[in-house]
C-alpha cells in the first residue's frame, strides 16, 4: 500500500477514535435479510453467539450488534442490565468481517428478542455510530425516556443530542420499540465507546445516570397506567 495511503488511514483513526478492539461498523445493506438467514450460513459458537436472559423485568436492554459488530456495546449492555433487568446480545465473531453479521434493527427477528421485548414496558439498545465527536444520539420511540436520559447523562457530564435526526430510531419495527411503551435508541460514537471501555469509573457513571432514568420512566408509566 503506497505510504500516502497509509498515512490517511492512521489520521483517520486518530481522528475517529476508533475502540482498541475490532470495529466493523456496516456501511451500506446487510448481507442477510434475517437472523434466519444468517443462522443459515454461519455456525453458530464460531461466528456469531447470542444471549437472552429473562429476568421478569420491565425493562429489556439489546446489544444487537455486540462482539465485534459494534465493539464495546455489548459489554454497556451488561452493565446497565446488571442482575435485575432482561438482557439480549447478539454477538459477531468474525474480527474485521463480523459487519457482514450485521441485521438493522428493524430486521432483528431473532425470536428470543422478539419474546423478551413484547413481555416489556420499555426496551433499551446500545449501537455505535461512526462520527468523530465524543457523544451519545438518544432516539427511539418513546420520547419522554429518549429525553429523560439526554438529561440524566448530560447531567452526568456527557453530550448527549436528542432527537436525533440522523438515527432516530422510531420505527415500530425496531426490536427496540417492540415493548409496550416503545423505546429508547442510544447511538454513541466511536470515541465516546473508546472513553467508556478504557475508563471504568466513567463508564460506572455513564450506566448509573442510564438505569436512573430506566428506572424512572418504567415508574412514571407505571404510575400513568394505574386506573384512576
Amino acid at each position: 500500500m503506497p505510504t500516502k495511503n497509509i498515512l490517511s488511514l492512521i489520521l483517520y483513526a486518530a481522528l475517529c477514535g476508533c475502540s482498541a478492539g475490532p470495529s466493523a461498523l456496516r456501511r451500506g445493506g446487510d448481507v442477510y435479510p434475517g437472523l434466519a438467514a444468517l443462522k443459515a450460513a454461519n455456525v453458530e459458537g464460531r461466528d456469531y453467539s447470542t444471549e437472552a436472559y429473562d429476568r421478569g423485568a420491565r425493562a429489556t436492554v439489546f446489544a444487537v450488534h455486540g462482539g465485534d459488530i459494534e465493539f464495546g456495546t455489548a459489554r454497556l449492555a451488561r452493565l446497565t442490565a446488571d442482575k435485575d433487568l432482561n438482557l439480549y446480545i447478539f454477538n459477531g465473531w468474525l474480527g474485521a468481517d463480523s459487519a457482514r453479521l450485521h441485521i438493522t434493527s428493524t430486521r432483528f427477528d431473532d425470536p428470543a428478542a422478539v419474546r423478551l421485548a413484547t413481555a416489556s414496558v420499555l426496551g433499551i439498545s446500545f449501537h455505535a455510530q461512526a462520527d468523530r465527536s465524543s457523544y451519545v444520539c438518544v432516539g427511539g420511540k418513546n420520547a419522554a425516556a429518549a429525553r429523560l436520559v439526554a438529561i440524566k447523562l448530560e447531567g452526568a457530564g456527557f453530550a448527549a443530542e436528542m432527537p436525533c435526526p440522523r438515527l432516530p430510531g422510531t420505527s415500530d419495527k425496531n426490536i427496540t420499540n417492540l415493548p409496550s411503551a416503545g423505546g429508547v435508541q442510544l447511538e454513541l460514537t466511536l470515541r465516546l465507546l473508546r472513553r467508556l471501555e478504557r475508563d471504568p469509573a466513567e463508564s460506572a457513571r455513564f450506566v448509573r445516570a442510564l438505569r436512573s432514568a430506566i428506572f424512572e420512566s418504567i415508574a412514571k408509566t407505571t404510575q400513568e397506567n394505574i386506573p384512576r
